[in-house]
Order: structure tokens, then C-alpha cells, then sequence
């Protein structure tokens, strides 16, 4: 109990266990002259000066304040007023009720500090630390509430960092945290604290920039990130380097939503790997009603692929040694809704779209047995089928045993069915090469054969370590005979090279007679080509096969066997 000038004149037992002050050490003294925390201690003039402020102080009110006891150990100290009125002011008590809140006021810390903490890695990235998809939807939200108050515009930089899977494959995932992590920093180098850094997930970062001056200063902040992300990087001894693309968009918050900023974005991100990655790109309307025809004809693309509603043509492949149609090679084509029977692969991007080109390849081969069976039955000719298959395609899981199963389906054996490969998808001197891919292939028994070659990808030393069967001469150098004297010599020494390493040699684009004479005067064995047939339809192919017959002149024919 304390008078109005904050005398304490009586104490109970309860007090001195708190404090450690015993009544008589505390009679007749202000409490701010002992019990005061070092952050709250009044000079000796205020607490001299001190009187209850009769106006303000009521009774139930609560203050929550922090105490020392006598040895000096802080404690929180919940005070409950009581004001028992006097006749004066002068003999008006004031009675304090004391309790030691300390459990209950670190309970109440240590939750706040828990949500505190929740709440940062529910909106922020763990491994670099800046803002995640949630913290940036929530943030262009509420730019876009307060843009409809009248506020700028607003930028968006959607980063992506350029074959960063070839990083975590070739160095390990410790180093594509690193990668990563050195990217983040220089996304807030470049734009905080002006701008707003998240990650949105894999390899993805997307910017904000909070009424940007105009799109000069996007760009200049689009070139200052791609500059900062091609510095190299030292893990484990090993300098890393890394390009990134960037889609830049500048807009109205309050004109747009945020799915709709972030999807601009990501078309103007697209629009920059396609013109050659490691650069910027703006997002038009132009670009967006380009991608939004594309992801109408890949809908319809998808739709077919499900119910298998697909095309196939079929090029004859001629001996000219047996002076007949050996074979077929198989082509999906789909028909797209306003260009008309096309080359499907050539819609597709072989790092956005591997499930589709899996099912495209693998439909050319399940259809394109079918159709060789048929042909077989008609004519008892063991015709072999030869179909393009990709890297994208043959690393698919289970692949292998579903070529077995399409063998076994049809009754061709494995060994009539040639695998193509394109030249520069095969790299024996990378990791993520097709090494295993192909002698898993030759396992199943089926046959090799090195598509395009000379077409300047691949090397005559590949063909040492390939366990191939074929060499297909790639239509340019085919094409280059008849005029330039170094393709007719390059053309007859890959032919040399292929029988002298027990493969044999096609001619693809043969397409004049002229080419025809040519080749058959160097020896090679095979041809495709208009001058046996352009692609067909498996009806036209088995007309063509029952009426066709490539003349050969005696001397030819000699030159030939």
C-alpha cells in the first residue's frame, strides 16, 4: 500500500517473496528507487517529483512492467491498481496487487517468436533465403489493391538460369545449391531495396520492381542480372558458369491479376530462351496471342496423342545390290488445325515437351510395325522398319522392354527393326550421352543406324566406339555432288569409311537420277529418295510397292555387285 506519492507504507509477505525485499527495508521508500530494471531507472529528481495522477489512475487497471528483485534477477511484473479514496487527496491509498508474470510472459515470447519464425519460412525459400511463391503472389496482391488507388505501374523479371540440370548432373546437387544461392544474391544486389526477390521454384526467380521509371530501366536492370549471373562461381576448387534468360513485363497491378502478371512473365521468359537464351525479352500482346494459339494447338496436339488419332508416311528404302525395297522408315505426321499434315516433333521443344516427342516416337513405331506387317503379308518380303528415335525418347523409363513387346506383338523380330540416331545426339565424351542408352537399344537385339551423318555434328571417331549397323549420309552432301567436286569426294570416302568398317552406307535425298549414278558408281548400297518414292501413306506405299522397279543398266548393275 503507498500513499499518493508512491510511499509504500505497508507490504506483505507475498511482496518480500517476489522482490526479496523485506517490509522494513522498504517502509517509507518509492518502489522506482530499488526495483526499476537498468532500462527503466528514473533519475533521483523525477522519482523525488513523483504523484499519482488521481485522473488516471483507476482501479482494475493492469500494467505489465519489468522488474529486478533484490539480487538483482529480472522478473516480469503484472501490477493491478486499487484506489481506496481519502477525504483528501492527501490521505487517498493506493494498493498494488503483484504478480511475477515471468513464465507466462516467456510463453508468450517464445510463441510470438515461433510464429515470427513460422510466418518467415512459410514466406521465404530455405535454401536462399528470399521470398517464395506464396510471399510473392501475396505481395503483387497487394500492389495490385493499392495500384487501384491511383499507383504506377509495376515490373516484373521472371529469371530462369539456362541448362541448370546440366549443373546438379555433371557437379552434384551441393554445387546447384551453390549456383542457385549466388543467384539469389544477385537478384537483391541488382534490385534491393527497390525491388522484391522470389523464388518460385527449381531453377525459377521471378523480380519485382515497384513503379519503374520505364522500360529503359527494366532493361538496364534485365542486363545488370544477366551480366551478375555470368560471373563464374568456385565450388569445390571448380570455377561454374552459368547464363540465365529473363522475361521483362511492365503493367497496370490494377489492371491485371497476379496469375495474369506471372503468366506475361513467363511468356516473355519463353520468348527469350527461343531467341537464343542469355538475354532479355519483353512481353507483347503479339507474343501472348502466339502463346495462346500455341497452347490451343498443343491442347489439340495432347488430345490426339490420347486417343492416337495420328498419321503415318512411310519412305521406301531400295537395295541396290538386290535391286529391291528393303525397307520402310516411318514418320508421324498430325494434322494441325490450320497448316495441315505436319512434322509434329518440329512443334516441340526437346527440354519442355519430352513426354509428348516420347509418344510421338513411339507411336511411329507401333504404327509403323503394324503397317510393315501388312506389307510383309502382301508381298513375303521380310521388309525391315527403321524409325527416328531421340535421346528424349529412348532415356524414357521402360522404353526397352516396349520395344521388346511391340516385336513380339506384330511377330517381327528385333533384329528387323533399325533404330536411327541422329548424329549429334550422340556424344560418347559427356556424361549424359546415349553410351548406355545404346547398348541397352543393342540388348533388345535391335539394329543401329547413324542418321545425318556429315552433316558437321558428329565425328568419323564416334563410329569407332558405336556398336552401329548403317551409315545414312544426310541429304546436304547428297544434294552437293552434282556441282562442288569436294562433296562428290567426301561423299565417296564416308561411303569407303562405312565398308571399311563393316556398315553399311545410305543415301538419303536421292532425289535425280543424276545423284543415283553417282552413288552407284561409289559403291554404296542403299538409297532413299524421290527417285524411289517421297514419303507415302501406308496405302499409297503398298500400291507403290506392287508397281515399282528401279532400272538398272548392265554396266551399273556390274558396279554395283
Amino acid at each position: 500500500m503507498q500513499d499518493i506519492y508512491g510511499h509504500i507504507e505497508w507490504s506483505n509477505p507475498a511482496y518480500t517473496r517476489i522482490t526479496g525485499y523485506a517490509a522494513d527495508e522498504i517502509r517509507g521508500r518509492r518502489p522506482q528507487e530499488f526495483i526499476l530494471a537498468p532500462e527503466n531507472e528514473l533519475s533521483p529528481e523525477t522519482i523525488a517529483s513523483f504523484k499519482y495522477d488521481l485522473s488516471k489512475v483507476q482501479s482494475g487497471v493492469h500494467e505489465l512492467i519489468r522488474n529486478r528483485r533484490k539480487n538483482g534477477e529480472l522478473f516480469w511484473n503484472q501490477l493491478t491498481f486499487a484506489v481506496v479514496e481519502g477525504e483528501t487527496d492527501e490521505d487517498t491509498k493506493i494498493i498494488l496487487i503483484c504478480r511475477d508474470v515471468t513464465s507466462q510472459v516467456e510463453h508468450v515470447k517464445e510463441l510470438e517468436e515461433a510464429r515470427t519464425r513460422l510466418k518467415y519460412q512459410a514466406e521465404h525459400d530455405d535454401l536462399t533465403g528470399v521470398a517464395n511463391r506464396a510471399k510473392m503472389s501475396a505481395y503483387l496482391q497487394e500492389r495490385g489493391s493499392t495500384g487501384a488507388g491511383g499507383a504506377g505501374q509495376i515490373g516484373i523479371i521472371h529469371v530462369d538460369l539456362d541448362h541448370f540440370k546440366d549443373i546438379n548432373d555433371h557437379h552434384g546437387h551441393s554445387a546447384g545449391d551453390a549456383v542457385l544461392c549466388q543467384a539469389a544474391r544477385t537478384l537483391k544486389s541488382v534490385l534491393e531495396p527497390e525491388g522484391f526477390v522470389a523464388r518460385i521454384g527449381g531453377d525459377e526467380f521471378i523480380a519485382v520492381v515497384h513503379e519503374p521509371t520505364g522500360p529503359e530501366q527494366m532493361e538496364h536492370l534485365g542486363a545488370e542480372i544477366l551480366r551478375g549471373l555470368s560471373r563464374p562461381i568456385t565450388v569445390d576448387r571448380q570455377k561454374l558458369r552459368v547464363a540465365g534468360s529473363v522475361g521483362l513485363v511492365l503493367a497496370d497491378p490494377a489492371n491485371a491479376s497476379v496469375s495474369e502478371l506471372i503468366h506475361r512473365a513467363d511468356i516473355a521468359l519463353y520468348a527469350a530462351k527461343k531467341s537464343g537464351r542469355n538475354c532479355f525479352a519483353w512481353y507483347t500482346d503479339a507474343i501472348g496471342a502466339a502463346h495462346r494459339q500455341r497452347r490451343m494447338v498443343l491442347a489439340r496436339l495432347d488430345q490426339d496423342l490420347e486417343t492416337g488419332d495420328l498419321s503415318l508416311l512411310m519412305e521406301p528404302q531400295y537395295c541396290l545390290k538386290r535391286q529391291q525395297i528393303v525397307g520402310y522408315e516411318v514418320y508421324a505426321r498430325w494434322l494441325h488445325p490450320t497448316d495441315g499434315l505436319v512434322d509434329p516433333v518440329r512443334l516441340l521443344s526437346r527440354q519442355e515437351d519430352t513426354g509428348r516427342l516420347a509418344q510421338i516416337e513411339l507411336f511411329a513405331l507401333r504404327r509403323g510395325l503394324a503397317e510393315v506387317k501388312r506389307l510383309r503379308e502382301a508381298s513375303n518380303v521380310p521388309f525391315f522398319l527403321s524409325v527416328n528415335l531421340t535421346d528424349v525418347g529412348l532415356k524414357q523409363p521402360g522404353v526397352m522392354d516396349a520395344i521388346r513387346q511391340m516385336s513380339e506383338d506384330v511377330a517381327i523380330p528385333t533384329s528387323d527393326i533399325i533404330v536411327e540416331l541422329d548424329e549429334k545426339i550422340i556424344r560418347f565424351d559427356e556424361p549424359e550421352g546415349l553410351v548406355g542408352v545404346i547398348e541397352d537399344l543393342s540388348a533388345t537385339g535391335c539394329r543401329v543406324a547413324v542418321d545425318e551423318f556429315g552433316g558437321g555434328h558428329g565425328g568419323a571417331g564416334q563410329l569407332i566406339r558405336l556398336d552401329a549397323d548403317m551409315l545414312k549420309i544426310c541429304p546436304e552432301l547428297v544434294a552437293g555432288m552434282e556441282e562442288q567436286d569436294n562433296m562428290r569426294q567426301l561423299v565417296q570416302s564416308v561411303i569407303r569409311l562405312a565398308g571399311n568398317l563393316g556398315l553399311e552406307a545410305c543415301a538419303t535425298g536421292v532425289n535425280r537420277s543424276e545423284q543415283l549414278d553417282i552413288l552407284k558408281e561409289f559403291g554404296c548400297q542403299r538409297i532413299q529418295g524421290e527417285v524411289v518414292s517421297p514419303p507415302m501413306s501406308p496405302r499409297e506405299a503398298e500400291l507403290h510397292m506392287r508397281a515399282f522397279d528401279l532400272k538398272l543398266d548392265a554396266d551399273q548393275d556390274k558396279r554395283v555387285q
